[in-house]
């Protein structure tokens, strides 16, 4: 009787103790300080962020990244070189056609990360033990992170069985075949001079009624407008299209993303990227 009084006991102090360390991590979202204190109007960092990766058919793996700025009015371009590059330690990988974003617009109200803004296709012998890693430097802070292809951060592509969720099938042209997924699909050059409203358009399909689309100015040198950045589109209407307008001469890529739902993003499944490739002249 006393050896099961005596256990009976130690469960209850086991019990009690769980608890009260439980609720002593309880913090309520009004006393989270951290938000407000990190995210600024302008002075914070750029973050790059690796989103996972995904195995494709002919064996080759893509990884991808994305970035949070953590900055509400500040955007900044930051041109290809020592400030914004990749490396990798896998031999004979050529990095130097990735397509690494230059531009990044302030932090977006709603989602707040941007996920898989671009990603890199390594080969069948890229194991767990190499690395693709993104450096990004931005006011004072200078910051880094690996692109891995270890098991926990597979991702579902272009579709999830657990959520029932797939990536939008989009189409440059309406003859096309489309493509779904994060790797995306890119325009054929598109030419236009500086001043002028240059219309992107895209066809998006999908089963649900509507779809989420946004536009980013991706890179490029000078400044770019647009007339909607993002919206819902209904499915049935297919046809979307913005017009965009360039303040100088150079090549630019404009992003376009979309997605059955905003707040699929936080799932990490499922969007499709398009790419609009634009030489601006005067």
């Amino acid at each position: 009787m006393k050896i099961k009084s005596k256990f009976n006991l130690l469960i209850l102090s086991i019990s009690i103790f769980a608890c009260s360390q439980n609720h002593a991590q309880q913090i309520d979202l009004s006393n989270q300080t951290w938000s407000s204190e990190v995210i600024r109007k302008e002075g914070q960092a750029i973050i790059p962020l690796f989103d996972g990766w995904y195995p494709n058919d002919d064996g080759t793996k893509t990884i991808c990244f994305g970035y949070f700025n953590m900055n509400t009015d500040q955007s900044f371009d930051i041109p290809v070189g020592s400030d914004n590059y990749l490396e990798t330690d896998y031999p004979g990988l050529d990095l130097n056609n990735a397509n690494i974003p230059t531009h990044f617009d302030p932090l977006p109200p709603a989602y707040r990360h941007v996920f898989c803004a671009f990603s890199v296709i390594v080969p069948a012998g890229f194991n767990t033990n190499h690395r693709v890693t993104w450096h990004i430097s931005s006011n004072r802070f200078e910051l880094s992170t690996p692109g891995k292809v270890i098991p926990p951060y597979v991702l579902d592509e272009p579709e999830s069985g657990g959520r029932g969720d797939l990536a939008p099938l989009v189409k440059l042209t309406p003859g096309s075949q489309g493509v779904r997924g994060r790797s995306g699909v890119h325009s054929d050059p598109i030419h236009a001079s500086v001043g002028d409203l240059v219309s992107l358009k895209a066809w998006i399909a999908h089963p649900d009624e509507k779809v989420w689309v946004g536009w980013s100015h991706h890179s490029g040198n000078g400044q770019v407008t647009f007339d909607s950045k993002e919206y819902e589109l209904l499915t049935r209407n297919e046809e979307t299209m913005v017009q965009a307008k360039f303040d100088q001469p150079g090549e630019y890529i404009v992003r376009m993303q979309t997605i059955d739902d905003i707040a699929a993003f936080e799932f990490y499944c499922c969007h499709t990227n398009a790419y609009f490739h634009i030489n601006v002249s005067n």
